[in-house]
């Protein structure tokens, strides 16, 4: 046993022999060769940044791999046809039919104008209107967005812009955008007026009409290029004066009065309407191009000269929201029986259909068969609305009895309480009584359709007539509830019907906050790399350890 060499010296003897034998730097050069030309691939194919080291590396691979034939000829030779050399071919194909497929889906989805958007709710689409605006598009027009490159405090904005620009850019053929360096290209940044950075500037290519963007919204970018190209947004109004909510968000926190309207306002706004305060006392009238009113729970009464411009605005065919209460003013009460309509002073409790176990705000499901559709009524403002709900709603009634309404006032149930609700006359204890409580089912909602009023007075437009959504309740369209359930939709779908925007309440999109994966530069290179990097490198392992054992 003396004379036999230890492991140690055995070990040491293999690792001198094949470190001196051109076959092991054949092996290695290859090995690592074979790597560096499959990355270098990928990195020149996929990641256009950094395309000179992608081409230093795919150059380091090639020259590897003819030293390794240069050292051995033969035994690569013996490899290839040899049966370590159909398992390592086996290995080095599938790697291969793997980068193929994968880069053949890159190109699919990343360069074809195919696209899917997998969300339930289409978050991350253009809405109809956008989709249509740029369908109707008929002369060129292009986005200047004047960004300062490598800005990193405006680099989350510049990518959302390019992003949404590119949105556009994919739906219309006569839209196209552009980069500008502002510090590069000063005299461009003078040209189109731009002083501060960043800017987006829409310009119909034709006509030379600007309009310059600050912000970075679908709303913000299609309303530069309807202002741009001269296309005319209809505009709605919401009254103020009278105690009612309307704008409370805070321009320095952002923050917002759960008793406003802003997401009303913001909501319309994506659905391509202006939106705008309107003061009776001082305007005296309602504007003519007026295309929606909205009154927002007032808590004031209305003078007589406002009362008068507001049946004036009526008469002449106008379209009106009520969004009104159990303590509404009563020249409110007084403007609607005008029209036909009683509206009660008690809140509406169901003990059904609630929230949450609260009788006072009664919740309105289609299951219940709650909503009234177009199928009944020929009005699809709920048609697409599922479940609802309305804190502390009153109930609507006709002011007269069926058989005395006049002709030329339609009257139709919108939303309706179950049978067993009731008008609750003691708020303090919430119990049917049957002696002093109305039983329901009770109208929470109404639409009324008229020629002329209940006094005489007729619509003077002759090519339409008045229009009015009434909801007996402020609170369900307000911030704090706008998001819950689909209230949101029933609004907005109230201001659509009454505008004759009825593609918007076929296919209307979902107002949910937009959710975003935030990563920064160093994660989002990782994920971009090791998506192409990793599985073939791990494939060339295994492959490499399979051959190993079968040799």
């Amino acid at each position: 046993m003396t004379g036999q060499p230890s492991n140690r010296e055995v070990i040491r003897e293999t690792l001198t022999s094949s470190v001196a034998s051109a076959g092991f730097w054949s092996a290695i050069s290859a090995v690592v060769g074979f790597v560096a030309t499959l990355a270098g691939v990928v990195l020149v194919l996929t990641i256009d940044e950094i395309r000179n080291v992608s081409l230093t590396v795919l150059i380091i691979g090639l020259v590897l791999l003819f030293i390794a034939l240069v050292l051995s000829p033969r035994a690569i030779a013996m490899f290839m046809v040899g049966r370590r050399g159909r398992f390592g071919a086996n290995a080095i194909v599938m790697t291969l039919a793997f980068l193929l497929i994968a880069m053949l889906v890159n190109f699919l989805f990343f360069r074809a104008s195919t696209r899917f958007d997998m969300t339930s709710t289409r978050v991350f689409s253009l809405s109809p209107q956008t989709q249509q605006i740029l369908d109707r598009l008929d002369s060129p027009v292009r986005a200047n967005a004047f960004f300062i490159p490598n800005d990193s405090q405006n680099s989350f904005a510049q990518q959302q812009a390019e992003d949404l620009l590119n949105e556009f850019q994919r739906r219309s053929s006569n839209f196209t955008y552009r980069f500008i360096d502002p510090q590069l290209e000063r005299e461009q940044a003078l040209q189109y007026g731009v002083e501060q950075y960043p800017t987006i500037v829409f310009e119909d290519v034709e006509s030379g009409n600007q309009q310059g963007v600050f912000n970075y919204s679908e709303q913000d970018f299609l309303t530069g290029v309807l202002i741009a190209t001269g296309i005319q947004q209809k505009r709605v109004y919401f009254l103020t004066g009278h105690g009612e909510a309307f704008l409370t968000r805070d321009p320095a926190t952002g923050e917002t009065d759960p008793n406003g309207y802003d997401f009303a306002r913001e909501g319309l706004l994506r659905d391509n309407y202006q939106v705008w305060p309107l003061n009776l006392k001082q305007d005296l009238a309602v504007p003519a191009d007026a295309a929606v009113l909205i009154i927002g729970g007032p808590d004031q009464d209305l003078s007589i000269q406002e009362l008068d411009a507001l049946m004036e605005y009526m008469l002449d065919g106008g379209k009106l929201v009520a969004l009104l209460d159990t303590d509404s003013p009563g020249t409110y009460r007084q403007f609607l029986r005008r029209w036909g309509v009683h509206i009660f002073e008690e809140s509406v409790a169901d003990i059904v259909s609630n929230v949450a176990g609260e009788l006072l705000t009664p919740m309105v499901q289609k299951s219940n068969l709650q909503f009234n559709t177009s199928g009944a009524s020929g009005i699809p403002i709920a048609d697409q609305v599922n479940v609802a709900f309305f804190p502390g709603v009153t109930a609507l009634t006709l002011a007269l009895p069926p058989e005395d309404l006049p002709p030329f006032i339609q009257y139709d149930t919108l939303i309706s309480s179950t049978p067993a609700s009731w008008l609750e006359t003691n708020p303090d204890e919430v119990e049917f009584e049957t002696e002093t409580d109305l039983g329901g089912p009770l109208d929470l909602a109404a639409v009324v359709q008229a020629g002329g009023t209940l006094d005489g007075q007729v619509v003077t437009n002759p090519d339409t007539v008045a229009k009015l959504v009434i909801f007996g309740d402020s609170d369900f369209a307000r911030n704090g509830f706008f998001f819950s359930s689909e209230n949101a939709d029933l609004l907005l779908n109230s201001v659509n019907w009454l505008a004759e925007d009825f593609d918007l309440i076929a296919v209307r999109p979902k107002l949910v906050p937009f959710r975003e994966l935030v990563v920064n530069q160093r994660e989002r290179n990782f994920i971009k790399w090791s998506s192409w990097l990793v599985p073939p490198i791990i494939m060339l392992i295994f492959g490499v350890i399979a051959w190993w054992r079968r040799r």
